[in-house]
């Protein structure tokens, strides 16, 4: 199953919510400020003159907490712009250059326009009572006025500014994230959520997720030469499209559409699969976002413990649910020309990581995941229900016949019903285990399954969906086997059904043979009374002789079959040759008659 790209919308980025406090709070200490000022210089002079110390450190005060707000602000708002740049570099010159634009700047300006110093040296010299008392209200509103341009109009504008820069920027360097909607069909599970249902095509029209992901290529084309594209790493996610992909989601979904999957090997990697482990560059992989432990096994493209290397150019990927994706297992390496959107890493991280995995034990022998047969039986019967079928039953000797079918998959690495390679099919492996039926099916599985998790990986495909569901089957044996396929380690696991299902013969069909039988029965005393004619006997005895024995055995051999048929018992074997036989008989009889009647 693949997943599928269907829509593109624009991401809103949220602005975190310490930078709207801070902005609020610096806004509530310029307002205590300005109100100090005004009630001390406007209203209260002569209050001011009682405690002058108290309105200076309230001043201060609210000067401070107002820059301490801001401060924090802007490293807030620096950290948040720096967690979205899609592109490397320093992390100090990053800030400093928002720490210039933000904060020293404006400071310059409202040093020059306040002069600070000269205000200190006028306290030291006459005191706060001294500076206040020689107040002049036209230099104090020109002051006030520049501060209020710079504050509240300079600064909003200059920040204003700086984020559109950042905005066009982003947007001209291709930075801006989009929303992709994620189909449910479910590879890449548990990072995005399954659909509900089993039906491809239903399960491709259901929207489970809407992550936002940046276009690739980005950055800017100068002379040639792209500059600031994003670096794709190991474990990004990401959505490819080509010819290929399109005509396999056309054969599955009914319409073209990409593909959203694990970036696991950049160019020149090299990828190994092994015992349901991939191994990368030689090394073992741990990969937290797939639902179980070694559950990566080979497909036509890449088998298993056959080394592949990642061309220029290429990358190699995979769906996270690897026992239900298509992916570069089945196709083959993907050109990087290929990829049009990215989820890098480290914007999985605390989004869309809440499902992954503990890796710590994957390695460990208890990581291969044992098969709760009878778990799967009774998931297997509730499905079996819903359709009309009956209760399935577990039968140790088909466990038997399936144990003897998965050994000799493993020795010819063949997985065909028709035992193609070994010659050993299923027929012979219930003759061996002494259990015969009528009708009868096998499903082999390559890999380590818990129940739940392989009916839902067989119940997601129409075709294992109907044979598993198959009205005719009874019983029903399953076998785990670990063993190696061309040297490397590997578990099959292989179910054998089995059932009787009564002939039911049309009535028709037992009629014309009760016709045939009825008709011999009539002429066979004509033609053994002929021996009593000595001359014409002697004359004929050989085809008079050979007719009568052919008119016994054709009664002998239809009575029998129409026993059976009565019965709504299967032919056996030696019946079904009977009916083949009958034909060349009569045949013979009739053209012995016409020789005798000719003469």
């Amino acid at each position: 199953m693949k997943e599928g790209k269907t829509e593109l919308k624009r991401k809103h980025i949220s602005v975190p919510k310490l930078i709207k406090t801070s902005l609020i709070v610096w806004l509530v200490c310029i307002f205590g400020v300005f109100t100090i000022i005004g009630y001390v210089v406007g209203i209260r002079h002569e209050l001011f003159d009682k405690t002058p110390n108290v309105f200076v450190y309230c001043m201060c005060g609210l000067v401070l907490i107002g820059g301490i707000a801001f401060i924090i602000g802007i490293i807030t708002l620096a950290t948040h712009l720096l967690s979205k740049s899609k592109f490397r570099q320093n992390n100090f010159i990053y800030i400093f250059k928002l720490f210039f634009v933000l904060i020293i700047f404006p400071l310059y300006l409202l040093v020059r326009i306040l002069k600070p110093i000269l205000f200190i040296k006028n306290i030291l010299h006459s005191g706060i009572k001294g500076l206040f008392k020689s107040f002049r209200p036209k230099y104090f509103l020109s002051k006030l006025g520049a501060l209020v341009a710079v504050v509240f109009v300079l600064l909003p504008i200059w920040a204003s500014g700086y984020a559109m820069v950042w905005i066009i920027g982003n947007e001209i360097l291709g930075y801006n994230a989009e929303l992709i909607s994620i189909t449910g069909t479910g590879s890449m599970y548990p990072t995005f959520p399954k659909g509900k249902g089993a039906d491809p095509k239903e399960l491709y029209k259901q929207v489970v997720d809407t992550p936002g992901m940046i276009p690739y290529p980005n950055g800017l084309m100068i002379a040639g030469r792209r500059y600031f594209n994003y670096e794709l790493g190991r474990r990004d996610i990401v959505v490819i499209e080509n010819d290929k992909i399109r005509e396999m989601s056309t054969a599955t979904y009914g319409v073209p559409s990409g593909w959203v999957k694990r970036l696991v090997g950049l160019p020149k990697d090299s990828i190994e699969l092994r015992g349901g482990i991939v191994y990368l560059n030689e090394e073992p992989l741990k990969e937290p976002y797939v639902s179980r432990p070694r559950s990566t096994f080979g497909e036509t493209f890449l088998s298993e413990c056959v080394k592949v290397i990642v061309p220029e150019d290429s990358i190699f990927v995979m769906g996270d649910n690897r026992k239900g994706s298509g992916d570069s297992r089945e196709i083959g390496f993907i050109e990087i020309s290929a990829v049009d959107h990215v989820l890098p890493l480290k914007k999985q991280v605390g989004t869309l990581d809440k499902n992954w995995r503990d890796t710590t034990n994957d390695f460990e022998e208890s990581s291969k995941i044992k098969l709760d047969k009878e778990k799967y039986v009774q998931l297997l019967n509730e499905k079996r229900k819903e359709v009309g079928a009956s209760e399935i039953k577990y039968q140790p000797k088909l466990e038997d016949s399936a144990t003897k079918r998965a050994e000799k998959i493993l020795e010819f690495n063949d997985f065909s019903f028709e035992a193609v390679e070994s010659g050993y099919t299923m027929a012979n492996a219930m003759r061996d285990s002494n259990y015969s039926n009528i009708v009868y099916g096998e499903a082999p599985t390559q890999g380590y399954y818990e129940a739940e998790e392989l009916i839902d990986n067989q119940f997601q495909f129409p075709e294992s969906k109907k044979f598993l569901t198959d009205k005719r089957y009874q019983e029903i044996g399953i076998s785990e086997v670990e063993g190696e396929i061309n040297g490397c380690p590997t578990q099959v696991i292989v179910q054998h059904f089995a059932g009787y299902v009564p002939p039911n013969y049309e009535q028709s069909v037992v009629n014309s043979w009760k016709d045939s039988l009825s008709r011999l029965k009539e002429i066979q005393p004509g033609w053994a009374k002929l021996k009593e004619y000595s001359n014409f006997y002697k004359d004929h005895k050989s085809d008079v002789n050979r007719i009568n024995e052919i008119i016994k055995t054709r009664i002998a051999n239809i009575s029998s079959i129409i026993s059976r048929m009565e019965a709504n018992q299967w032919l056996t074997d030696i019946e079904e040759n009977m009916i083949k036989q009958d034909t060349n008989l009569y045949n013979e009889m009739e053209s012995i008659a016409k020789r005798i009647n000719d003469e």
